[in-house]
């Protein structure tokens, strides 16, 4: 690390060449910005700007009075500069405020989604240290959440807990320290020092928290909003989960970034939310292919409700989704492709033709350095051919917290990332998802390891043999299907039981299978191995026979 002045401390990027961060800086892809240095920004500047909307509203000068006064009482309860601080929260004008809040201190924060289990919360709070809590009052009505408040407190002593609403007096609330507590000055740290923790994927005893700083967000959150026209002038619909890249980059970050207003709306219900994207003036939000289905769903009374939206980013869906989407909603829609570990990363051009922009996944952003190679070889694939995408860029992740195995898996020595993902170029330069190198189920843009479901249910008392396949689903894509052997252990075990025991073992509610099907015996390929696609084949068959 290296010293920048008397009062500033710069440290490297763990997974990067110093040449390339250096090259990085050079060319303006890293700035040395963080989202408070953006926020009070525009506090100074244009005070009267709204920066959150809809029912509750906050002028940027109010949204940085609040995280100041926010930090201010974390900071006087005992949260440290770097310090981790969990907050289980559902997509709110609160979640942007306490985002903003521990950047003002220099903590590091870890939102994760109302909908996140126990296990989950209790884990990751182990797994990070963390060193302050904040949680959705309406959580602790379940005796499991108030079982994990307690176990993460007692590790606390006397550190900063509080809960967003009121439904708990017992604990200090989120708004009133946001509106009482005392002002927080803002605290000089390095922009390449942890800030964000992504949650992702793993649903044990270890999850996968994906560590990123200022300069990889900012970077990120920058090249969407130049890829999607996004100015100022927009209103960001926002309810992507908090925690996911969406929620807490691209429905915070770059809104504020570019001093826009930001629509939060706690869950995604396709009448509801266009009936607030009409009152509130919602111009743009970024969806899964799920979510286009579901507007199309909506009857035609409710299209108008749309007018205000100027442009929609989606994935994770067929071209015939999308096509249609276009043409009956009214509003343009760009594809995107990105993951946790890179966040963005990859847009269509909004002026190319739809015959490209809607059946292509994206171009990606200037700086990155992608590579789609051999899964064999590691050799470069020529353009039409699948092989595994890996990039390196100014939005690559800072490893996998306390997982330094799991990050050296997933990283070259070189700095770039191992993403897992098939993808194929195509000659305008697009890239294109094909399928992965390991067998993934994608439920409405979710990524479900049916091998780790697996480790999970062959546990339990009721089932002999297991395997969990993935459904082709209309709405969803894949839905998750567990085929079972039954064990000779009293009765056969119904969804709603391993749904249960899955959820107890740390398994998110999104996550969960949707249909079980009992069986005598699973095929077996020749080596003795369970025969997933010989299973999934039967299970895609017999759900089109149903249908």
């Amino acid at each position: 690390m290296e010293t920048d002045g008397p009062a500033r401390v710069r440290h490297e990027h763990p997974l990067l060449p110093r040449e390339v961060q250096d090259e990085f800086r050079r060319l303006g892809y890293w700035g040395e910005t963080t989202l408070a240095d953006i926020v009070d920004g525009w506090a100074r500047r244009d005070p009267d700007r709204i920066a959150i909307t809809g029912p509750t509203q906050l002028t940027y000068g109010e949204l940085w009075d609040q995280a100041r006064r926010l930090g201010g009482t974390l900071q006087a309860q005992g949260l440290q500069p770097r310090e981790f601080l969990l907050a289980v929260l559902p997509t709110s004008w609160q979640g942007v405020v306490l985002e903003v809040a521990a950047s003002v201190i220099g903590a590091a924060i870890a939102p994760r989604s109302a909908h996140a289990s126990p296990a989950v919360a209790v884990n990751t709070f182990a797994q990070l240290d963390a060193r302050g809590l904040v949680l959705q009052s309406d959580l602790l009505a379940k005796p499991e959440w108030r079982d994990a408040l307690a176990t993460m407190s007692a590790r606390l002593d006397g550190r900063p807990v509080m809960v967003q609403g009121h439904a708990d007096r017992s604990l200090p609330t989120l708004e009133e320290a946001a509106k009482s507590g005392p002002l927080a000055d803002k605290v000089p740290h390095d922009p390449c020092q942890p800030c964000l923790v992504l949650s992702t994927g793993g649903t044990t005893g270890h999850p996968k928290s994906i560590l990123h700083c200022s300069e990889t967000l900012v970077y990120a959150a920058r090249h969407f909003a130049l890829a999607c026209d996004f100015t100022e002038r927009d209103v960001h619909v926002a309810f992507a989960p908090y925690g996911h890249a969406g929620g807490s980059v691209f429905e915070i970050y770059m809104p504020l970034l570019v001093g826009a207003s930001i629509l939060p709306l706690s869950r995604w219900r396709p009448q509801p939310v266009a009936e607030a994207i009409n009152r509130w003036g919602g111009t743009f939000f970024i969806t899964m292919g799920t979510h286009i289905f579901d507007l199309l769903s909506l009857g035609p009374d409710a299209r108008p409700l749309l007018e205000p939206v100027r442009l929609v980013t989606s994935g994770a869906g067929p071209d015939s989704l999308f096509e249609e989407g276009e043409e009956k909603l009214g509003f343009p829609i760009v594809r995107v492709y990105g993951c946790g570990e890179c966040p963005g990363h990859a847009i269509g051009r909004l002026d190319d033709p739809p015959e490209i922009r809607l059946r292509q996944d994206g171009i990606p952003f200037p700086g990155l350095e992608p590579r789609i190679v051999d899964t064999t070889t590691g050799e470069p694939v020529p353009d039409g051919a699948p092989g595994e995408y890996q990039v390196r860029g100014p939005n690559l992740f800072m490893g996998y917290a306390g997982s330094p195995d799991l990050t050296a898996a997933a990283v070259t020595e070189d700095g770039f990332y191992r993403s897992g993902d098939l993808l194929v170029r195509s000659p305008e330069g697009y890239v294109n998802w094909s399928g992965r190198t390991k067998d993934i189920i994608r439920r409405a843009g979710l990524q479900i390891d049916p091998v780790e479901m697996e480790t999970m249910l062959v546990e339990h008392e009721q089932i002999s043999m297991v395997v969990v396949v993935g459904e082709p689903h209309p709405r969803l894509g894949e839905r998750a299907v567990i085929v079972a052997v039954p064990s000779s252990a009293g009765e056969p075990p119904t969804l709603e039981s391993l749904c249960g025991y899955l959820q107890d073992k740390g398994l998110p509610k999104q996550s969960l299978p949707e249909r079980l099907i009992l069986t005598d015996d699973i095929p077996r390929t020749e080596l003795g191995k369970y025969h997933r696609a010989e299973v999934k084949r039967r299970v895609a068959e017999e759900a089109q026979q149903v249908a």
